[in-house]
């Protein structure tokens, strides 16, 4: 008896192929992308994890403003840490660009080699491979570095130096005017003073937790301050050209998983109905299996063998593209950026385990559920198709000024609710999906172009200190403090720049600092969207090198789309930074300031370079965002046709009926297909705005990992194309459905009477 069932399997899915078939591509799509995005960048963590033991990164650097013997500075540091000396000099290469040259190290920072070597002779280079490939450098390629002619030895990898900014204050690695390399000691004692800068990397030697890190941290500002002879220092936790590469592989991560919990979701639905729809047209064959004496757990067990085959098959073919080839997809963007070690091919096998397990688990449950119930009816019920009471269309000759089409349309959809409600659902889902891809590119465009236009000035100078002769800055320039805190956000310590705005601001004259008491704050609107604060709130800010905690209470919030923002008046500022009133280390500028000393300037800000930051920032992301619009809008399609099948599909027998009773197959489209068209194109438009409320509440929960943030936006164009990628999807399907309808014979109306 059991192999009569097993017999069976074949045709039904054969029958049913079109379903299977789209739940099939679509949990394909939906795995390959998840899995490809987890696989590529866990694998450039584990190889930059990896990359981080091995070669030692440093958990800091300092420079000094004349060179110290090691002893001398163990001396005065305490025996706690381990030093390196690392000095570097910056020299021009023949097409302008500059080369940072370091000689080689040896126990902190150890350079990782790509291809060929370490320079053994003083004429021999090892270039960081992206300014290599930025001026198509090979191995045995000669480059002009200061007045040497050398020879490319080795294309190479610094481990603080992942991301080569040339300040670490910088927005922009430009690999086409800056690069790092490693040379010979003998090359390196050959260059002049003047052009060096004496910088020492070191190491704790012992684990630290985060409060003993900055409390050790802020010993060697002091130690060293004391000594004056600090010119610069920055912490791991500070070090953009490391943390940069960490906050792009969470980010894509993030992306990625949500998405792959909403398409679940959609997965989980369209399963619901798959198993609703195949019970309702094979109630009637579930009776007679029942009264010709099948047990419940067999018919259960029949219905389960080909959801869960097609979900098996369709999981597994999803991952093994993921891990054979699709996972290179995302490594590429981030390649093409940082200088990272070839990436550590990872599975983390809970990630996995969760992507594989819950389709699989999804179609056992939902049938269980579905079948379950209705197989407690009786065998006659079953039989006769009395699954559920019927409920008759009240008042229907209050309609008859609509007209008999009208009317009939009306009944339909009333007494196939259920589908269509379905098929209401499934529209708000897939087009979630659609606008949540199609909505990161109109984002990241918007934020291009109104990320310059948040400039304060033309130039912001980041100082390392006051100047010596403030002569040099223009009277109509601004000086103002600048500091970086922390807070706690999502189990992390997020940075906040803190802007101390002085009493007569002609760039921030509408910031009202001067009226805020020592404990009150102003803050960006991107740091109440990303961190969930509003007016009246406290917040907890902690300067991790003054050791400084400060309870701050939100007075206001203002529009400030630059970053994470918190302003308070230069004087405040000032003292929590232990420093004079008329200390400052930013200064605001419409003009280029020429005569300030480079030793002083930690960077420089334009608009220009905001505008370029933005734009590279998508390109980072350009992967993940085409993957998700691809997907988004393909899955779109997969789930309206399923959709509008399965209501096709349950009105077969009165399409039928129709053709028995001389209707022709032009008028049975106009009865059945056009009110499922309109429908369809009213719910894309009306659920649009759900949708983009529903994102814009999960949209921070995605950047988690950002230190800043931006809007999600939907630009009206955005809107425009979902409305007719629904509608064009919608005519399609109708299309193919056309020459469905035509398939239904009038035979049907005779098979299944009851």
């Amino acid at each position: 008896m059991k192999n009569v069932l097993k017999k069976r399997l074949p045709r039904y899915l054969w029958k049913n192929i079109g379903i299977y078939g789209g739940i099939a591509l679509f949990i394909v799509l939906m795995i390959c992308l998840s899995a490809a995005y987890v696989v590529g960048n866990q694998g450039i963590r584990a190889a930059f994890n990896d990359t981080k033991e091995k070669n030692r990164l440093e958990d800091g650097f300092f420079a000094l403003s004349v060179p110290m013997e090691q002893s001398e500075l163990s001396e005065i540091l305490g025996d706690s840490i381990e030093l390196e000396y690392q000095p570097y000099a910056d020299l021009l290469s023949s097409d302008d660009s500059e080369v940072r040259v370091f000689k080689m190290r040896h126990s902190i920072d150890v350079p990782f080699i790509l291809e060929g070597s370490f320079p053994d002779s003083d004429t021999e280079i090892a270039l960081d491979r992206l300014y290599a490939e930025a001026h198509d450098l090979k191995l045995g390629d000669h480059i002009m570095v200061g007045t040497e002619n050398m020879e490319v030895s080795g294309i190479i990898g610094l481990p603080e130096y992942i991301v080569s900014f040339k300040e670490l204050g910088d927005l922009l690695a430009d690999r086409e005017v800056f690069g790092v390399s490693i040379v010979t000691d003998g090359f390196f004692s050959k260059l002049e003073e003047e052009k060096m800068t004496y910088q020492y990397a070191y190491k704790f030697k012992n684990e630290l937790s985060r409060e003993e890190v900055n409390r050790e941290n802020r010993d060697i500002i002091k130690k060293l301050g004391d000594k004056g002879v600090l010119t610069d220092f920055c912490a791991i936790g500070d070090n953009n050209r490391v943390n940069n590469l960490l906050s792009k592989l969470e980010l894509n991560i993030n992306m990625s998983t949500y998405f792959m919990v909403l398409s679940m979701v959609i997965v989980a639905f369209l399963f619901a109905l798959v198993s609703v729809h195949t019970f309702e047209d094979e109630c009637s064959f579930v009776g007679v299996l029942i009264a010709t004496g099948y047990k419940k757990k067999t018919i259960l067990r029949h219905y389960l063998t080909i959801p869960v085959l097609v979900t098996l098959i369709s999981t597994g073919v999803g991952l093994l593209l993921a891990l054979a080839f699709v996972y290179k997809v995302p490594t590429q963007s981030v390649y093409a950026y940082y200088v990272v070690p070839k990436m550590l091919y990872t599975v983390d096998p809970a990630r996995m385990v969760f992507i594989i397990g819950f389709p699989i688990l999804a179609v056992i449950v939902i049938n269980l559920i579905v079948f379950g119930r209705k197989l407690n009816l009786t065998p006659l019920r079953l039989i006769r198709r009395d699954t559920k009471k019927e409920k008759r269309v009240k008042n229907a000759h209050e309609m008859k000024s609509l007209g008999f089409l009208n009317r009939f349309r009306i009944r339909t959809v009333v007494r196939s609710k259920g589908q269509y409600v379905s098929l209401v659902i499934g529209v708000f889902l897939a087009g979630l999906l659609c606008m949540f891809g199609l909505g990161m590119r109109s984002s990241f465009d918007q934020y291009i172009d109104t990320l310059p236009d948040s400039a304060v000035a033309e130039y912001q100078y980041v100082l390392k200190s006051s100047l010596p002769n403030s002569s040099v800055i223009p009277t109509d320039a601004e000086k103002d403090t600048i500091s970086t805190y922390e807070t706690e956000y999502n189990g992390r310590m997020l940075p906040v720049n803190v802007l101390g705005i002085g009493s007569d601001s002609k760039y921030l004259r509408d910031f009202n600092v001067s009226a805020l008491g020592k404990d009150e704050i102003i803050i960006s609107d991107i740091m109440a969207a990303k961190l969930g604060i509003q007016e009246g709130d406290t917040i907890e800010l902690d300067n991790k090198l003054t050791l400084h905690k400060w309870n701050a209470k939100v007075v206001e919030i203002v529009d400030f789309e630059l970053g994470v923002y918190v302003f308070t008046s230069q004087k405040t500022l000032n003292s929590y930074l232990e420093k004079d009133e008329d200390y400052y280390n930013t200064v605001f500028s419409d003009g280029e300031i020429s005569g300030i000393d480079e030793r002083f300037v930690s960077t420089v800000v334009t608009k220009e370079k905001v505008a370029d930051s933005a734009k590279q920032m998508k390109t980072l992301m350009a992967s993940l965002i085409v993957m998700l619009t691809a997907v988004g809008i393909i899955c779109y399609i997969i789930v309206m046709f399923m959709l509008t099948k399965m209501v096709i599909d349950k009105n077969a027998l009165n399409i039928s009926l129709l053709k028995v009773f001389g209707y022709r197959n032009k008028e049975v489209n106009k009865l059945y297909l056009s009110q499922t068209q309109w429908i369809i194109i009213l719910s894309v438009i009306i659920f649009l705005p759900l949708q983009y409320f529903l994102i814009r509440r999960i949209w921070p929960g995605m950047l988690n990992s950002m230190s800043g943030f931006f809007y999600f936006r939907v630009t009206p164009l955005v809107m425009a194309i979902i409305v007719v990628l629904g509608a064009a999807t919608c005519l399609i399907t109708n299309a193919i459905h056309v020459k469905h309808v035509r398939k239904i014979d009038m035979t049907e109306a005779l098979k299944n009477r009851e």
